[in-house]
């Protein structure tokens, strides 16, 4: 996986105090509103639309929008190294499904772990489909 994305991770710890209904979304871990915090004008780093969350758990989501990251519970952001569409980045979040299987709290899934996964990706003429 390192050939194909770069990873990210958020410089400020966001915190539910700092969710106001303003500025950008904030990202957090866990299945609820899709990891979606709510959210915030604060400082902090902002990450491309287009791109992957994963948190902790092995959770992964496409994210449409661009957003904020907490710090506290280990999210982090996968950039494609090539340009995707909607569908293409649904598709990859999809075939991070395998992680939530592999880590939880006592193994928390962080880039370093899974960087040198393989994920099976459809190929044509030698290139990604």
């Amino acid at each position: 996986m390192n050939k194909l994305f770069i990873s990210s991770s958020g410089n400020f710890d966001i915190q539910k105090t700092h969710i106001n209904g303003k500025g950008n979304y904030v990202i957090t871990a866990g299945l609820t509103n899709n990891g979606v915090l709510g959210k915030t004008d604060v400082i902090a780093n902002i990450f491309d639309k287009s791109t992957i969350t994963i948190d902790m758990f092995g959770l992964a989501f496409y994210r449409r929008f661009s957003y904020k990251m907490v710090t506290h519970a280990r999210v982090f952001s996968l950039k494609t190294t090539f340009k995707i569409t909607d569908n293409q980045g649904l598709f990859l979040a999809n075939s991070f499904n395998f992680l939530k299987k592999k880590f939880g709290y006592q193994n928390m899934c962080t880039w370093p772990k899974i960087q040198d996964e393989k994920v099976q990706l459809p190929i044509k003429n030698n290139i990604i489909d």
